[in-house]
């Protein structure tokens, strides 16, 4: 329905497991980590919990698509407490769908696969999702079964997934026997807001659309409304695009995200983790919403113009002299894409913004920070040098670029030239920051810096200071 109007190939939120638009949060990183770890290793039983949505269907369906072809692979979906025996469920999962097979046929049928596929050198990986509905006697059964690894290297492993019932359900002391034989379990965690973030773009992008439809505050609004479940992420984003389409907008705020949450909750069946969120948008983050509102507006007009036109002049290429108003504006659409992570697009309206030299230094600072973290030092030197060739003279502002461009300089590993601007600081601005520190570690050689990393190995606290380094000052 809305697929066209927002060029999209798919629709990037449906709710059906699929190990394409698995997104590497750290909890599923983890999770995946620990689950391969599992299987290379050899466990007999490997447990994942989650609390509901969580992706834990699509994370065993991705270990299913990079295992089928070194494991004999089976996979257990419709338990339910009602079931009497798991075995003819596992001999059906494993294409062994003999019928009619009392118990301990059954048990003589299974034995034979798993010798079979040992002579074969393959070994047998059973899945049982949503485990949470085995109960007790189901539970020692597939301990039973496990029993049938006799060798040292066991052929049979099990993957247990399912709810935090299931963790509940193996700490009773009457499992205590097949709780001993879990070597690997882990719990998926709800994402972090920029997990949350990561995950919307992620998904936009397998769906075929690189530029975002959401902004930075809607984003952040569906995290908090949502508690960083992907599954209700998925369901809160569809209705939002759904209602953006209906509306013809091309892009979507909290305003659409906050009206799309309200009725798809109305009967409660949608539930919002944090209704607050719904109206806690100050002003000064409305203003920030719109700036990037028409940010984007420019951006795609920009776009359009420049597929149309057939003027030999690149679109990119900024006029010899902009107005004032204009330069002002780029650097503001600049801020306004820096702050949600946009660096590349950032990158250029700075650069439009230079052109006016009563912006050069500011602009070309924002230029530095943003290809320092693009992962660019060599090309943000230049531009920090470019920012100080524009604005001579000593000032706050100007120890602070120069303090960037030596940090930058120190972590490509160019002792002399640091030493210089930090001895220059030091002469015009004695006991700033960690300047006499860095000179003193400098000078004696006790710690040289490893050419393209941070010598301090203060990388975090060091983009921290990038960001609020002339980055939100006007």
């Amino acid at each position: 329905m809305y697929e066209g109007f927002y060029n999209l190939a798919l629709k990037p939120f449906t709710l059906v497991p699929n190990p394409d638009f698995l997104y590497r949060s750290e909890t599923h990183r983890l999770a995946l980590t620990t689950l391969e770890y599992g299987i290379l290793n050899q466990a007999g039983f490997v447990v994942l919990t989650g609390e509901p949505g969580m992706g834990k269907t699509t994370l065993i369906q991705q270990i299913l698509a990079e295992h089928r072809n070194h494991f004999t692979t089976g996979l257990i979906t419709n338990t339910h407490g009602g079931m009497k025996t798991l075995l003819p469920w596992i001999l059906l999962a494993f294409g062994q769908n003999e019928k009619n097979l009392d118990k301990l046929d059954g048990f003589h049928a299974f034995q034979q696969f798993l010798d079979k596929e040992a002579t074969d050198h393959r070994r047998v990986l059973l899945i049982v999702d949503e485990a949470q509905n085995l109960g007790v006697e189901l539970l020692e059964e597939l301990r039973l079964l496990s029993n049938l690894n006799k060798d040292k290297a066991p052929i049979l492993q099990i993957i247990l997934s399912g709810q935090p019932d299931l963790r509940q359900l193996l700490q009773r002391k009457d499992l205590t026997q097949f709780a001993q034989r879990v070597m690997v379990d882990y719990s998926l965690e709800p994402f972090k807001e920029e997990d949350s973030m990561g995950y919307i773009a992620h998904r936009l992008r397998v769906a075929g659309r690189e530029k975002p439809i959401f902004t930075y505050h809607a984003s952040r609004m569906i995290h908090r409304l949502t508690g960083g479940i992907p599954r209700l992420i998925n369901q809160l984003c569809d209705t939002t695009l759904t209602y953006g389409f209906a509306e013809g907008a091309p892009f979507l705020s909290t305003k659409v995200v906050a009206q799309a949450a309200k009725d798809r909750s109305k009967g409660g069946i949608l539930p919002l983790a944090d209704t607050d969120a719904l109206t806690a948008m100050t002003a000064e983050q409305e203003e920030a919403e719109q700036t990037q509102l028409a940010t984007f507006a420019a951006r795609t007009a920009s776009a359009t113009a420049a597929a149309n036109s057939h003027d030999a002049t690149p679109a990119s290429s900024p006029p010899a002299n902009p107005p004032r108003q204009d330069a002002a504006e780029w650097y503001e659409r600049g801020l306004a894409l820096k702050k949600v992570g946009m660096h590349k697009e950032a990158l250029h309206q700075f650069s439009l913004a230079a052109q006016d030299p009563s912006l050069t230094f500011k602009a070309m600072a924002q230029v530095g920070i943003c290809l320092k973290s693009a992962g660019q030092p060599e090309e943000a030197v230049t531009a920090f040098r470019k920012a100080l060739q524009a604005q001579r003279t000593a000032s706050a502002d100007t120890i602070q670029v120069r303090y960037l461009l030596a940090r930058t300089l120190e972590s490509l590993g160019r002792s002399d030239e640091t030493l210089e601007h930090y001895r220059w600081i030091r002469r015009e601005a004695p006991g700033f920051k960690d300047v006499a520190e860095r000179i003193e570690r400098l000078s004696s050689r006790r710690s040289p810096s490893p050419r393209g990393g941070d010598s301090s190995g203060e990388g975090a606290s060091w983009m921290a200071q990038l960001q609020r380094i002339l980055g939100a000052s006007k």
